[in-house]
């Protein structure tokens, strides 16, 4: 309650928008979606696209259709097709993406973002912070803290849904997914966002709640090839560093998929 306050009383007007991008997810959609519209702040525009399910997402969403701002249901080319019309949507200062599954850890984050960004001298291009990991088997939730958005070479340094961007930024340098890549689109995107970013700040929050075991790990090779187009074409790495960043990247997919408990001690935080 006192952040509201702090909030309302000194006239914050943050708007973020939030995309939400599904195809045939019933399963999940319902939770993704009571996470955003049940957010203590409520300056925000909800974007749901529907890849045109042919399940009963659409049934749920209906449920919700007055508490949603824009509600996009037709075809696309995939997953980042689906991102970029919801791009086409926003407003306001930024922009997150919670897709289908995804959820905000609790009520207060978007509250505790806006706070944060009413601290801040000047408003930051990019704003990025920890996240939760979910074990589908074990349902054991493990702290994912961010890396320094500096170590971008190495990859995405937090989870997407743990990231927001600010709207002028992208529409001023006109940034959107590519579509040419299979899973790596959005390391693509946000390596390319960084470059036109003055202003990056960490908030020391964890975002998003995600679940292990999607689509990125499930195509990992696909993955880190994708990376290394990224480093390449993006970032500007010479075939050497290249190469040696793509060795590690091998090394530590190989030990997360072999020796998945001693990997979740490097890397995460059991809950």
């Amino acid at each position: 309650m006192y952040l509201m306050e702090n909030i309302m009383k000194n006239n914050l007007s943050i708007k973020i928008s939030i995309i939400t991008v599904v195809y045939n997810g019933e399963e999940d959609i319902e939770e993704t979606i009571k996470s955003v519209i049940n957010q203590t702040y409520k300056n925000i525009k909800y974007i749901i696209v529907d890849g045109k399910s042919s399940d009963n997402t659409m049934e749920i969403i209906d449920r919700y259709r007055d508490k949603i701002s824009v509600i996009v249901s037709e075809p696309d080319k995939g997953l980042y097709d689906a991102m970029n019309k919801g791009l086409d949507n926003v407003s306001g200062e930024y922009v997150i993406f919670m897709n289908c599954g995804d959820t905000f850890v609790d009520s207060s984050v978007l509250e505790k973002i806006a706070s944060f960004l009413f601290e801040q001298s000047e408003l930051p291009n990019f704003i990025y912070g920890d996240a939760i990991e979910v074990n589908n088997y074990s349902n054991y939730c493990y702290l994912k803290k961010a890396r320094n958005h500096k170590f971008v070479w190495y990859g995405m340094f937090t989870h997407h849904q743990a990231m927001l961007y600010n709207i002028e930024t992208i529409k001023n340098n006109k940034i959107q997914y590519d579509l040419s890549y299979k899973i790596g689109a959005d390391y693509a995107f946000t390596a390319s966002f960084l470059k036109v970013s003055s202003i990056v700040s960490y908030i020391q929050l964890s975002i998003c709640k995600f679940k292990q075991d999607g689509l990125s790990s499930k195509n990992w090779w696909i993955g880190i090839k994708e990376l290394w187009k990224v480093r390449k074409k993006i970032l500007g790495y010479n075939p050497i560093v290249n190469f040696s960043v793509f060795s590690f990247q091998y090394i530590m997919i190989i030990l997360r998929k072999r020796i998945p408990q001693f990997y979740n001690i490097l890397r995460f935080r059991k809950m």
